[in-house]
């Protein structure tokens, strides 16, 4: 009956132990490590208790007599003698000695799925991040081109820039769609090559049309963008009269219409401006 008793203390023993376990694990991998070292420590605690209670005993009554003496020894009765062993051999405990290797082999296993879970968020946080590193270089070159496409004055002074067949401008095109694309794909890598990729097309088609200005075109047609630019600056001053603006800029947008090509958003832009103070119709 008391060995069934020890049995049965050992088992219920073995589960707390098992749960104070998984316990600690789920803080380690929610990076709580002060609190997972206190239920490991707290798990090494219990499955000392019931795993080797005789250590916990003999510390136990050294400790108290360490706490309680007095200097003088008591004296001591005679040990009576030990009755004689029964044959038969010693009772093995395998119950506690199987629930103890099995608590160490399922440590074990969540410390080393632990290890795997810490390792795989780690290398999605850098993921993260390193997407975000990537997403703001690539915003930045789309700012400037957008920038670019909404400034009127900008692109009469490096048409170069919004010409496709010129082949930097192509690429830099080329470079924006596929950036566009890799963006949204789980393969960080590829991505990161698209916007290196972009950040060049666009520093060497911004570069040449900085350089090149309004020099490739016809000495006529330089002349009518010279013109056209002079009226557009006289369109978006505000200071002058609202009906020679706007008619400042209806001519400017005549002069360049056959010449060069200017984006949708700068004329937008440009007309929003001239037609302020205008009366509605």
């Amino acid at each position: 009956m008391h060995q069934q008793l020890q049995w049965i203390v050992t088992i219920m023993g073995g589960l707390f132990v098992a749960v104070l376990s998984v316990k600690a694990f789920s803080m380690w991998v929610k990076q709580e490590y002060v609190a997972a070292a206190t239920a490991l420590a707290a798990t090494s605690v219990v499955a000392a208790g019931v795993f080797y209670p005789s250590l916990v005993s003999n510390l136990a009554e050294e400790a108290l007599a360490l706490v309680s003496g007095s200097g003088t020894e008591k004296p001591t009765d005679k040990p009576s003698p030990a009755p004689p062993a029964e044959p038969g051999g010693t009772d093995i405990p395998w119950t506690p000695l199987l629930v103890g290797l099995g608590g160490i082999i399922a440590l074990a296993l969540l410390s080393g799925i632990a290890a795997t879970l810490r390792a795989r968020h780690r290398r999605r946080t850098l993921d993260r991040q390193r997407h975000a590193e990537l997403e703001a270089r690539h915003d930045h070159v789309r700012d400037a081109y957008a920038a670019f496409t909404t400034d009127i004055l900008a692109v009469l002074d490096r048409p170069a820039l919004n010409d496709v067949s010129t082949p930097e401008t192509e690429r830099l095109i080329l470079a924006l769609d596929a950036a566009r694309d890799a963006r949204t794909a789980p393969d960080t890598t590829d991505y990161a090559a698209r916007v290196t990729t972009l950040e060049i097309a666009w520093k060497a088609a911004d570069q040449h049309a900085r350089k090149t200005g309004i020099n490739y075109l016809a000495p006529a047609e330089r002349r009518a963008v010279q013109q056209a630019r002079h009226l557009l600056t006289t369109a978006l001053d505000g200071a002058g009269n609202t009906h020679e603006r706007h008619a400042a800029y209806l001519k400017a947008i005549k002069l360049i219409s056959t010449i060069i090509t200017v984006p949708h958003e700068a004329v937008a832009a440009v007309e929003a401006a001239s037609r302020l103070g205008l009366p509605k119709m």
